[in-house]
């Protein structure tokens, strides 16, 4: 299962960054782009609800980042480092994975798909995001 959700998070980091560049936000092209990779169904399905749960609740999920990265708009931040940040930030709101984990994978994903100074980047900012959760959403492990 692990090595599902890591890819269906790099699945829904990468629907999210489609959307950036085209600004078109349809359910129908997240199903086209979807259905286009190499994935088993739980894969897909679980990168489909956490692009869907982030629309739903992308005004929070952004604010949340704007405000821990100190001095940098969200526009600023990297594609790749903005939405690994996003789907971290969505796992994080919803309950259903630890934060220290949601944290743990978003660095991952920076690594392999951002910049040299993406995992430290992720981390700070990710850090700050669990800081300012709920206790009970904030103390997971």
């Amino acid at each position: 299962m692990p090595h599902t959700r890591r890819h269906a998070r790099v699945l829904a980091m990468q629907a999210l960054c489609q959307w950036d560049v085209q600004q078109n936000a349809d359910t129908e092209s997240l199903r086209e782009f979807l259905r286009a990779q190499v994935a088993d169904g739980k894969g897909v399905d679980y990168a489909a609800s956490l692009v869907t749960a982030y629309w739903s609740m992308r005004e929070d999920v952004d604010g949340r980042i704007t405000a821990a990265a100190d001095r940098w708009e969200l526009t600023r931040i990297s594609m790749v480092d903005r939405n690994a940040m996003r789907v971290a930030v969505v796992e994080m709101l919803e309950g259903d994975v630890p934060p220290p984990v949601a944290i743990d994978e978003a660095i991952e994903i920076g690594k392999e798909y951002g910049g040299a100074d993406s995992p430290r980047f992720i981390n700070g900012v990710l850090d700050k995001v669990r800081q300012g959760l709920p206790d009970p959403l904030r103390d997971r492990r």
